[in-house]
């Protein structure tokens, strides 16, 4: 998930979101943005594991994790929702 999530990454090549005075509360590896690759390694995760352990639990972190990143202000709601989506395709085709 991680390794595609980067890939795509690398050839969109968005921007992280910037707020005037108001700085990333984190650093970051890249100043890439789309699409969240913790959102979709997280809901990969998710995803791939719900038959084996309870999924609710699995999906309140990934969700939590997911949000953290707009929380953060390193990432645009569609990088999170994007990383999502493609999470929950790379879990599914991991089962």
């Amino acid at each position: 998930s991680y390794l595609i999530s980067t890939s795509i990454k690398m050839a969109i090549g968005r921007k992280r979101p910037v707020v005037e005075d108001l700085p990333h509360l984190m650093a970051t590896p890249t100043g890439l943005s789309f699409p969240s690759s913790h959102s979709s390694s997280s809901f990969a995760a998710a995803r791939a594991y719900g038959t084996l352990l309870p999924a609710g639990p699995l999906y309140l972190a990934a969700s939590a994790m997911a949000f953290s990143r707009l929380y953060l202000g390193v990432h645009y709601p569609s990088d999170i929702a994007a990383g999502v989506a493609l999470g929950s395709l790379l879990g599914t085709l991991g089962r």
